[in-house]
């Protein structure tokens, strides 16, 4: 837990030396003692060669060219510093204390730069030197301080702040970093006695109560921190720290409602905020207020215009609206601040597919390397739409080159597979779901589509066996207990088992029509035409542009020698069939029941009617 506050650059300093703690060279024991921890800085010195050089006899140095040169090289460390570069930055700040080897400050801000470096052997000698050299300079103190309490060292912690304490009554920095401290050190009952404390004396009450509601969030005191939190935005409305710590703990405790009046009011009162923002775009999405959302996303994105995150939210809002148009411009500046984005790239894709610009979805999707874990499905979506395209050939191409080149993708098999059956390649859609299913033996879907694959071939009995390993993996598949059921049906094959195998489907998944059909068909090939008719009406008003269906019941009518209910069953499964094969046996049968209505008059026994 982090308690140092943020109210200067160098608090924001010392924080960085607490993070930089975990990557620190100074290790001990957890028996080690301070001195001896301390003892090794001394291998840390400034080298030789970074010293003035001795002066010979009768040689004046200018005490001004001293100084000049002093300037110039801690002016170049300045600079160095604030652009980012660590090591020129200490290499200037070590060049200026060849000339100013006594300067305090210099060597508290070779210190920042050394822990910057992740050398705090190296920070904890500079920053004691200073101290040496200058005890009134607070900020060596703080430094210090803070390089102790990020190695544990709370005791000589604990002097330094004191001691600036001692020298400024009024110094908050000192005051917040022993409340800190004491946190560290896990004493959270004396840290919050002590913010208490120390707001009651302060101009700056909101910094102590905000630090108060910290250490009760640590003991998980919600509503202590709670209390801490609006005292600290009482004393500063505006006070950004706390206004967060507030909503968030609002949110953690189910209270959203209450974050979002509170995040709304403070963007209207002293806002906006690009923290409140992402606070209050995130709750609105929760909401599902997408406008409001996208209002938020939009003022980050003025503010931090290579936040890609955030783009990115802005855009699936767009989508979310079907604002394709806004969505696709969104999406490609997002590409051309970052080319390498494949999920951009593929959200670009599916919104070209949604307006049906297929060409240029297809151009979005091939791009996605075969090393993407979206190539799966960028490969399916393009063979796919090469379909819609009227590109079969194209669409067989592109899953063969997919099953090549990713062959560890189970879901290429069935795709390819069923492309290869649309195309009258059935033998081969049965040999590559063959290749699937020996690679992916424990593939349910797989193994069930290879079934379909061998019926479609005559392979009645592999099928039967296909299926039974679809169960044997799930044993509630449904497709797969519905279609067993229904071939054995068809064979004649164990119908009492059939009928157990289409109950148990059509209790996981009721009302389904095609497993209502399939329940009627194999009570129609018991015999029990009655019960079979009763079923088959409920599965034809279930799916009722089903030709299947329509024939099955007709079937039914027509054995229970309800012949003008058959006649008009055959003609509805007629005007609804598009397979040429099964066309002409219905036209058969409706040609057969024509010439047995002729010669025999209809009739329709009143026992089997099952009219209203």
């Amino acid at each position: 837990m982090a308690f140092l506050p943020k109210i200067k650059r160098l608090i924001v300093l010392v924080i960085l030396f607490v993070l930089a703690a975990c990557q620190s060279s100074l290790k001990r024991s957890e028996k080690s003692k301070p001195d001896e921890v301390l003892a090794q800085a001394a291998k840390a010195r400034i080298p030789a060669s970074a010293k003035v050089p001795p002066i010979k006899s009768g040689e004046v140095i200018d005490p001004q060219f001293l100084r000049s040169q002093a300037d110039y090289h801690f002016t170049l460390g300045e600079a160095y510093s604030n652009e980012g570069d660590v090591q020129r930055a200490i290499e200037e700040y070590k060049a200026t204390l060849v000339y100013d080897p006594k300067s305090s400050m210099v060597r508290t801000k070779l210190a920042t730069e050394l822990v910057k470096k992740g050398e705090l052997l190296q920070a904890v000698d500079q920053a004691e030197e200073a101290i040496k050299l200058d005890p009134t300079y607070s900020d060596a103190r703080l430094v210090l301080g803070s390089l102790y309490t990020s190695n544990r060292l709370y005791d000589r912690a604990l002097e330094q702040y004191r001691a600036v304490l001692k020298a400024q009554p009024d110094n908050m920095e000192a005051s917040l970093y022993i409340g800190a401290l004491l946190a560290e050190d896990k004493k959270f009952t004396e840290a919050a006695d002590h913010f208490k404390k120390v707001a009651k004396g302060s101009a700056q009450p909101h910094l102590p109560y905000y630090y108060w509601g910290r250490v009760e969030l640590e003991r998980d005191r919600k509503k202590e921190a709670e209390a801490a939190f609006k005292k600290s935005l009482a004393e500063k409305a505006d006070f950004l720290e706390a206004l967060v710590a507030l909503g968030t703990l609002y949110e953690s405790t189910k209270r959203s409602d209450k974050a979002l009046v509170l995040y709304e009011d403070f963007q209207k009162k002293y806002g906006p905020s690009v923290k409140v923002a992402q606070l209050l775009g995130r709750i609105y999405l929760d909401q599902d207020k997408y406008e409001q959302a996208y209002a938020q996303f939009e003022y980050i994105d003025q503010n931090d215009p290579d936040n890609l995150n955030v783009k990115v939210k802005m855009a699936l809002i767009l989508i979310e609206q079907k604002q394709y148009d806004r969505a696709i411009k969104k999406l490609k500046d997002i590409l051309a601040l970052e080319p390498a984005a494949e999920k951009i790239r593929f959200y670009l894709a599916a919104v070209y597919e949604e307006i049906k610009a297929y060409p240029e979805a297809i151009e979005q999707f091939e791009t996605i390397e075969s090393s993407s874990q979206l190539f799966g499905e960028a490969a399916v979506h393009t063979a796919y739409l090469y379909k819609l395209l009227n590109k079969p050939n194209k669409a067989l191409s592109v899953m063969e080159e997919a099953v090549r080149r990713r062959p560890d993708v189970p879901q290429f098999y069935s795709f390819y597979g069923s492309l290869l059956d649309e195309s009258k390649q059935t033998q081969k859609a049965v040999d590559v779901l063959g290749q699937g299913v020996e690679k992916f033996p424990k593939d349910d879907q797989l193994h069930f589509y290879h079934g379909t694959m061998r019926d479609k071939v005559g392979l009645k009995e592999e099928c039967l066996a296909s299926m039974h390993k679809v169960l044997e993996i799930n044993p509630e598949h449904v497709q797969a207990l519905n279609y067993l059921g229904y071939t054995m049906a068809d064979m004649n094959k164990d119908l009492d088992q059939a009928e157990q195998f289409i109950r148990r489907a059509l209790k996981l998944k009721p009302g389904d029509g095609y497993i209502t059909d399939s329940l009627g068909w194999v009570l129609f090939k018991k015999g029990k035409f009655k019960e079979a008719i009763a079923v088959l009406e409920k599965a034809y008003k279930l799916k009722p542009e089903e030709a299947i269906i329509a024939e099955h019941l007709g079937d039914a009518y027509l054995r229970a020698g309800l012949r003008e209910k058959a006649r008009e069953m055959f003609a509805r499964a007629l005007a609804l069939e598009s397979d040429e094969n099964n066309v002409a046996k219905i036209k058969q049968k409706i040609t057969n029941l024509d010439a047995s209505i002729t010669r025999q008059g209809p009739r329709e026994p009143a026992a089997l009617s099952t009219a209203p």
